[in-house]
């Protein structure tokens, strides 16, 4: 089987605003209008089609023509179940410029299409591809809250999907004002009560006093973890914010390469690991964090990309629940559905989607 035809689609996807003012990791209090996505379909000469995508913040012309050119004479003609090989061969095609960045991103949709393929090609869905871990996975919501949000907002959105129950909201922080930031925290925990997870994450925008005294705010008010309270190459503050605190530190939502991981995972500085397989490059060199991870007995929770979650989080003993974002509803068909306060992986095979109907009038 081998990759015979590659096509590609940009999709602008309108964000509905529930209770948030930003949601980029940048601290500006201006908020997008929307999510550029971009999506691939690799069709291979046996009939078998995968679908993979990507976000691209900032550069989305770019990313597409990485796609379209230099990411697609990499894969077509090969099988779709050399995913490693694939990978190695995107990474080292890259080598002189640098593979993170843009061409990770652009490779991160053709490396989900060939993971949705190989699963397709076996009959098995991704989740039971990767080890069938579990069935179902815990869930909590992330798109609720950018930096400079209202905590009533975020607290009405919020209590519909405890009742379907999600373990709770991860919220931003980090947009200037410290004080603001506490007492937003404060507000929210003390409105969806100690039973309800609550997640708070700084993209590394604190220095190590602020974040320190903010960690030790947050263990007062319930919350269960911090997420990269200060910038990814502070590897000396982690390690004191890991000495200090009972609080669990969630760090790596931000990062570009796997060895940032692996020095993170050696060192012990955060219980929780939070990888992005779109700026990694996809669900690949996830697996390589995840494995690692798991040696040292560090949770994986990977970050939004549900419709790729909620797989590794049933395939994967190391992932102990995963994101749900519900940005691309009307992009595609199938995906995750939430049983019993768990999130349950689509049963058709590969990720167990297809581009809907809807999704053209969002198309660029």
């Amino acid at each position: 089987m081998k990759i015979s035809i590659i096509t590609t689609d940009h999709y602008r996807v309108p964000l509905i605003k529930r209770g948030r003012v930003s949601l980029t990791d940048s601290g500006s209090s201006k908020s997008p209008a929307s999510v550029e996505l971009l999506v691939v379909k690799l069709k291979t000469d046996s009939g078998f089609t995968g679908i993979g995508f990507t976000e691209a913040p900032i550069g989305v012309d770019v990313v597409a023509q990485l796609m379209d050119t230099e990411i697609a004479k990499l894969v077509v003609g090969e099988s779709p179940h050399d995913v490693r090989k694939l990978f190695d061969k995107a990474e080292n095609a890259f080598r002189n410029v640098g593979f993170a960045g843009f061409p990770a991103r652009a490779y991160a949709a053709f490396d989900i299409a060939l993971w949705d393929l190989k699963a397709k090609a076996v009959g098995l869905t991704l989740a039971q591809l990767l080890g069938n871990a579990k069935v179902a996975v815990p869930f909590f919501h992330s798109d609720f809250a950018g930096t400079g949000w209202d905590p009533s907002e975020v607290a009405k959105f919020a209590k519909p999907i405890l009742k379907i129950g999600s373990m709770g909201v991860r919220v931003e922080v980090g947009g200037g004002d410290v004080r603001a930031d506490a007492d937003r925290v404060r507000e929210l925990s003390e409105a969806l009560g100690e039973e309800t997870w609550l997640g708070v994450s700084a993209g590394g925008r604190y220095d190590l006093n602020t974040a320190l005294a903010l960690a030790h705010f947050f263990e007062d008010q319930g919350v269960d973890w911090f997420e990269d309270p200060i910038p990814a190459s502070d590897l000396k503050g982690y390690s004191r914010l890991a000495d200090r605190l009972e609080l669990h530190l969630a760090v790596g939502a931000g990062f570009d390469r796997r060895e940032d991981f692996y020095r993170i995972i050696r060192d012990g500085l955060a219980r929780i690991v939070r990888p992005d397989p779109l700026r990694l490059g996809g669900i690949t060199p996830l697996l390589a964090v995840a494995e690692v991870a798991a040696a040292y007995h560090i949770a994986v929770s990977p970050v939004r990309s549900t419709e790729i979650g909620v797989h590794l989080g049933c395939g994967l003993s190391s992932v102990p629940h995963t994101d749900c974002v519900g940005w691309y509803r009307e992009i595609f068909t199938g995906g995750a559905t939430a049983s019993a306060g768990k999130l349950i992986p689509p049963t058709g095979p590969g990720l167990g989607i297809e581009i809907a109907e809807t999704a053209a009038a969002f198309r660029v």
